[in-house]
């Protein structure tokens, strides 16, 4: 009885969080294309003018969700709300970070490393163990892994997330595989304990994924994307699913090794969109083709968007399977 409440009270955070996500939507679109904050969609022949800053309707579905969560919360849970609000002051904090980025277009690296990896520190209240374990073998790393690698981890995760996206539904596409996939094993290896930190976040990326996939109505932009990214990663931690995500997030890995290879190559950091064929081909620009994991597959397959995207989502989804039986 005591199980199917706390269920019951998950179903509803999740409904929050999607049930807002959807009715602001609209309404974020409209406000982006009144006031300019459209971008044309390289991958398109006609290059269609899409709002950008969709990922602020993920931000809205999440504060929603937190806040009518008090109403569920307020007699003794299983579910501590402290924890929650200090994952979401995390996932947050990285939105702000993204709608800064979006507007104001940041460029120095090395501000944007330290800031987010200090806004990373509040995981270490929730991190119940400092031991990496691997096939049998453990290692305690103590205050090493709670205030350096655990912040740093989230970062990575959520600059991963960022750098992989692209294609329509590419980035709320995998992101949902992951998160999924995240919870079923969390749910395997710590029952429903923190299944309440992924409902927020897991309701308003399922909804946005509606718009943004192909033809993409909305764009998540970087505020959507470090939403999603931070969320993940910081879910991972608090459920002690480090080596797990390493697994799951093989595309996005391979992606960014791509990435910095041809950025050191070529010392070039403007990008360089894929070339659109009328018959629907993606074609990367000359030099281009190993820049990222879509790039190659689109270099070596002669493919559209629709379908380089549903290869990327497939081997996420591969990835996450490998990780739910293996790790």
């Amino acid at each position: 009885m005591i199980l199917t409440n706390e269920i019951y009270k998950l179903v509803l955070v999740f409904m929050y969080s999607a049930v807002a996500t959807w009715a602001v939507l609209p309404y974020i679109m409209e406000r982006c294309r009144r006031y300019k904050y459209i971008v044309p969609d390289m991958h398109k022949i006609n290059k269609p003018k899409i709002p950008v800053l969709g990922g602020v309707a993920i931000w809205v579905g999440i504060l929603v969700s937190l806040a009518l969560s008090q109403f569920l919360f307020l007699a003794k849970s299983a579910f501590p709300l402290g924890n929650l609000f200090i994952f979401y002051f995390i996932v947050i904090i990285y939105g702000m970070y993204g709608i800064l980025d979006d507007i104001f277009h940041l460029k120095n690296r090395h501000s944007k490393i330290l800031v987010l990896l200090v806004l990373s520190l509040p995981i270490a209240s929730l991190i119940t163990s400092s031991k990496l374990s691997l096939f049998g073998m453990s290692l305690e790393l103590d205050g090493f892994y709670l205030l350096l690698i655990a912040p740093l981890y989230i970062m990575v995760v959520a600059n991963l997330v960022n750098i992989h996206a692209g294609f329509n539904g590419l980035g709320p596409g995998t992101t949902l595989i992951m998160l999924v996939s995240a919870g079923l094993k969390s749910y395997m290896v710590n029952g429903v304990d923190n299944l309440i930190y992924l409902m927020p976040i897991l309701g308003a990326v399922l909804v946005f994924f509606f718009y943004n996939r192909y033809p993409a109505k909305v764009f998540d932009g970087n505020v959507g994307a470090f939403l999603m990214g931070s969320a993940l990663g910081a879910f991972l931690i608090a459920s002690n699913l480090f080596f797990f995500g390493i697994v799951i997030l093989i595309p996005h890995i391979i992606t960014f090794i791509l990435d910095t290879w041809v950025l050191v190559l070529h010392r070039k950091r403007d990008v360089e969109f894929p070339v659109p064929r009328k018959d629907g081909r993606i074609v990367p620009p000359k030099g281009m083709e190993y820049k990222s994991l879509k790039n190659v597959l689109c270099a070596w397959f002669s493919l559209t968007e629709v379908k380089a995207t549903w290869i990327l989502w497939g081997l996420t989804a591969v990835c996450c399977v490998i990780g739910v039986i293996w790790f």
